[in-house]
C-alpha cells in the first residue's frame, strides 16, 4: 500500500519540480525584459541602482570573495561542471538499469539546464548587468560631446603620454633600457593596493560616486590562463562572485592596466571604453611605477593609433620618442599574444561581441577603441593628458 502511494505521487512531485524550474527560467527572462525597459530610464538606473542598490550588493561580496587567495570563478566552474557530470552519470546509470527512461533523463536534465540558466541571468543583472543601462559616462560627468582632434593636438598628447611612460619606465629600472622585458613587481598585493588608492584619487578627481572611490576586493590571477588567453581575453569581471580576474602571466607592460580596467567593471562600469578610460586614470594616479607605466603605455597606444590614421609621418616621428626598453616591452607583449592567435581567439572575439551587443553596446568589441574619445575630451578639459597634479589630487 505504501509503495503504491509513493509510486503515484512521484509524477506529481516531478511536475512540481518542473514548474519550479520553469519559474526560475521565467524570472531570469523577466529580469532581462526589465533590463531592456530600463534602457529608456537611465536616470532611474543611475539613482536607484548604480548609486544605491548595486554597490550595497556588490562591494561586500567583492570584499568577502577577495579574502580567498584563489579565483572563485575557477572553483565555481569546476564545481558546477563536476556536479552536472555526476548528475548525468547517475541518470545514465538509472537508464541502463531500467529505473528511468532516456526520455525522462533528457527532460530532467533539460529542465535543470533551464533552471540554472534562469538563475544565472537573474543574478547577472541584479548583481551587475543593470549597469549597462546607466547614462553614458560623458553625460554623468557633464562633459561636452567629443570633437575630433587636430593632428597637432594628437602629436602633443601622444608625446606627453610617451614621456610619462618613459619616466615611469625609468622609475622602475633607473635606465632607458633594462636589456630584458619588464617583470611584474615581487609584491603583487602592493600593486593591487596602489591601484585601489588610484581609484580613490580618480573618484575624487572626476567627481565619481562615493562608492567608486571605496576599496573593493583584490584582483585574482587565473590558473586557467592558457585557456582564457586562447580566447583573446586579458581579463574579465565575474559578476556572480564580484571578482576582477586577469591572466597570471601576461606582460607587465599590460597587466596593471588590465587590473585597473577590471576594477572599473567591479565598480559598476559596463561599457569597455569607459572601463579603459577610468582604468587609465586610476592607474596613472596610483602610487606605484608599474601602474603608471602600464597606464601611460595604454594611453600612448590609443593616441598613436589615432595619430597614425590622421598622419602616418607624424606618427612615426612621435613613436621614436619611446625608450628602447619600452619598445622591447611592447614587442614582448605582441609576441605573448601572437602565440594564442587562432580559431579560439576568433571564437572568443565573436562571443564577446555578441555579449556586448545583447547588452546595448551597439558597436560590440569595437567599443574598446572609443576610449580614445574619452581621453581626448579629458585632455581638452584639463589642458593635457597628465593626471599627476591637480588641486584635489596630490602629485
Amino acid at each position: 500500500m505504501t509503495n503504491n502511494n509513493l509510486a503515484s505521487s512521484y509524477p506529481a512531485d516531478r511536475q512540481l519540480r518542473a514548474r519550479r524550474d520553469l519559474s526560475v527560467l521565467a524570472a531570469g527572462l523577466a529580469t532581462f525584459v526589465l533590463f531592456r525597459v530600463l534602457f529608456m530610464l537611465p536616470g532611474v538606473v543611475e539613482t536607484v541602482y548604480a548609486s544605491g542598490i548595486g554597490p550595497v550588493l556588490v562591494r561586500p561580496l567583492s570584499l568577502v570573495s577577495g579574502l580567498v587567495p584563489i579565483s572563485l570563478v575557477e572553483v565555481a566552474i569546476v564545481s558546477y561542471a563536476t556536479w552536472v557530470m555526476l548528475a548525468v552519470g547517475r541518470g545514465i546509470l538509472d537508464v541502463t538499469k531500467k529505473r528511468r527512461s532516456f526520455r525522462n533523463l533528457a527532460m530532467g536534465e533539460g529542465l535543470r539546464a533551464t533552471r540554472d540558466a534562469g538563475a544565472l541571468i537573474l543574478l547577472f543583472y541584479v548583481l551587475w548587468g543593470f549597469n549597462y543601462a546607466r547614462p553614458p559616462l560623458v553625460e554623468r560627468l557633464g562633459w561636452p560631446e567629443w570633437q575630433p582632434a587636430e593632428v597637432s593636438e594628437l602629436e602633443t598628447l601622444a608625446s606627453a603620454a610617451i614621456d610619462a611612460a618613459n619616466q615611469a619606465y625609468w622609475d622602475i629600472h633607473h635606465s632607458d633600457d633594462a636589456g630584458e622585458p619588464t617583470p611584474m613587481p615581487a609584491d603583487l598585493g602592493e600593486l593591487d593596493r596602489a591601484l585601489e588608492e588610484g581609484w580613490g584619487r580618480a573618484a575624487e578627481l572626476l567627481d565619481l560616486s562615493v562608492a567608486q572611490g571605496r576599496r573593493y576586493g583584490r584582483t585574482k590571477r587565473l590558473l586557467l590562463t592558457p585557456i582564457v588567453a586562447r580566447l583573446g581575453v586579458g581579463g574579465f569581471y565575474f559578476p556572480w562572485t564580484a571578482e576582477a580576474n586577469v591572466l597570471w602571466d601576461s606582460p607587465a607592460v599590460r597587466r596593471p592596466q588590465s587590473m585597473a580596467h577590471e576594477k572599473a567593471h567591479q565598480r559598476g562600469t559596463g561599457p569597455e571604453s569607459e572601463a579603459n578610460f577610468l582604468g587609465f586614470v586610476a592607474g596613472a594616479l596610483a602610487p606605484h611605477p608599474h601602474a603608471r607605466y602600464s597606464a601611460y603605455v595604454f594611453a600612448q597606444g590609443q593616441l598613436l593609433g589615432e595619430l597614425a590614421r590622421a598622419d602616418r609621418e607624424t606618427f612615426q616621428k612621435v613613436a621614436k620618442r619611446r625608450y628602447p626598453g619600452v619598445r622591447r616591452d611592447l614587442a614582448d607583449a605582441a609576441a605573448y599574444w601572437s602565440q594564442f592567435r587562432g580559431i579560439g581567439m576568433s571564437i572568443g572575439l565573436s562571443m564577446n561581441d555578441r555579449f556586448l551587443r545583447s547588452n546595448g553596446v551597439d558597436d560590440g568589441v569595437l567599443s574598446y577603441r572609443r576610449s580614445v574619445q574619452l581621453l581626448l575630451t579629458f585632455a581638452k578639459l584639463n589642458d593635457g593628458i597628465s593626471v599627476a597634479c591637480f588641486d584635489r589630487v596630490p602629485c
